[in-house]
């Protein structure tokens, strides 16, 4: 009898105690789980509506470029996507000059004149056509930055318990008609810079060699 009431009884206090131990533990870390979850899927919620809505006011940047101009000075602007229906993103753009660096075309030409005063006559004939590439870096240069524009675009937004999230885009923005300018002003140039001292030309109007150079990028 007494063996047989043993086999009956129930679970101590002890034991029900380290079951409900054991479940708890394993309700936070499932608790745990669904949290990271449904914050890794809200976070890739928030990455894909910032791209579409970088790559719409991107779109919009460009073309208000197109309808402008360049500009000689850096723009900058910044706002909201509210218009839009999303309050809680904001945006802010630069456009730049590109800046190329201006010492290229004095190397070339210096290396093309040691070249040139060689003995050797293929060195010297390969000194003179670098020295004569060497006339058309410069308008090139400034020419790329006359025509050329940076678009750099920042979208941003914040998520409970992660630190400011953004989205970056990149454009450059050409002007073609500002380039093929810039390079036959540059011709030009160095076709006029190539020719033997003389006898001034019948109408003595001076050639341009380049359009006015670049003004250094200022960023805030």
């Amino acid at each position: 009898m007494r063996a047989s009431r043993r086999s009956s009884a129930g679970f101590t206090l002890l034991e029900v105690m380290a079951a409900v131990a054991i479940l708890a533990l394993t309700l936070v870390v499932l608790l745990n789980i669904i949290t990271s979850n449904v914050r890794a899927t809200t976070h890739s919620h928030m990455i894909t509506t910032a791209t579409f809505l970088a790559r719409g006011k991107m779109v919009s940047l460009e073309d208000k470029i197109i309808e402008k101009g360049f500009q000689d000075l850096n723009e900058e602007e910044n706002g909201t996507f509210e218009e839009d229906g999303f309050p809680s993103f904001s945006w802010e753009s630069i456009v730049e000059k590109i800046e190329l660096p201006s010492e290229v075309a004095s190397k070339v030409q210096q290396s093309a004149g040691k070249a040139s005063q060689k003995a050797d006559p293929m060195q010297a004939l390969t000194g003179m056509i670098g020295g004569m590439m060497g006339m058309f870096i410069e308008p090139i240069r400034v020419g790329l930055e006359e025509s050329v524009r940076r678009v750099t675009l920042r979208v941003f937004w914040n998520e409970r318990g992660r630190p400011e999230q953004s989205v970056d885009l990149i454009m450059y923005a050409t002007d073609p008609a500002k380039l093929d300018l810039a390079l036959s002003l540059g011709a030009i140039g160095a076709g006029a810079g190539a020719m033997p001292g003389g006898t001034p030309g019948q109408t003595g109007t001076p050639t341009p060699t380049s359009p006015p150079g670049a003004q250094p990028a200022v960023r805030k």
